[in-house]
This record gives structure tokens, sequence and C-alpha cells, in this order.
């Protein structure tokens, strides 16, 4: 799935705050806070792949809360190039989940 590799690469970049992003104590707790939730939606998702579709729906929405919260950290916390691509990634990804989740949850 484009999603999970997107998040996934997305991960890699926020683990190390650098260029493009605001180097705050705040910003550098939410990016972290980001990075773990991210971790654990992905490890639900990974765990539940193998069910029925029906019965992922609940990790589903879960992540798009996480991908959510996640766009809002990083509108507040990168700048630039950076806040672009995150935020648009983020954006296309939860598009991606809500298609999904219309599709086969209830």
């Amino acid at each position: 799935m484009r999603t999970i590799f997107t998040v996934t690469a997305l991960l890699a970049t926020i683990s190390t705050p650098s260029a493009g992003y605001v180097d705050t104590p705040q910003c550098r707790r939410d990016l972290a806070t980001t990075e773990a939730s991210f971790s654990a939606t992905l490890r639900d998702l990974e765990r539940n792949k193998s069910s029925v579709i029906a019965q992922r729906c609940p990790s589903f929405r879960r992540h798009v809360e996480v991908m959510r919260k996640a766009s809002g950290v990083f509108r507040k916390c990168s700048t630039g190039r950076e806040r672009q691509e995150n935020v648009g990634q983020m954006d296309g990804s939860i598009a991606d989940f809500l298609e999904i989740i219309a599709r086969h949850c209830r």
C-alpha cells in the first residue's frame, strides 16, 4: 500500500529534526509523539493485515486520527518545502484511508 510506504519514509525524516523543522522544545516533543503514534498505528495495521477488511476498520480509523494529528504537527513544526511535502503526504494518505473506510466500513 502506497500510504504505508509514504508514512514509513516520513517517519525517517521526523526522527531527526533538521532544516525545515521548527526547533523548539514543544515541536521536538510533538514530533517525537507523532513518531511514536505512527509506529504504534503501523504495527497495528501490520498485525491486522491478514484479517477480513471489515475487521480492520477500527485500525483504519485510528490511523486516520493519528495522521490528522500529525498533519497539524507538521503544519506547526515544519517550514518551507518540508512543510509542504509532509502536510501534502498526510492529506493524501488521509484521503486514501477515508476512501477505504467509505467503501468497506460501517
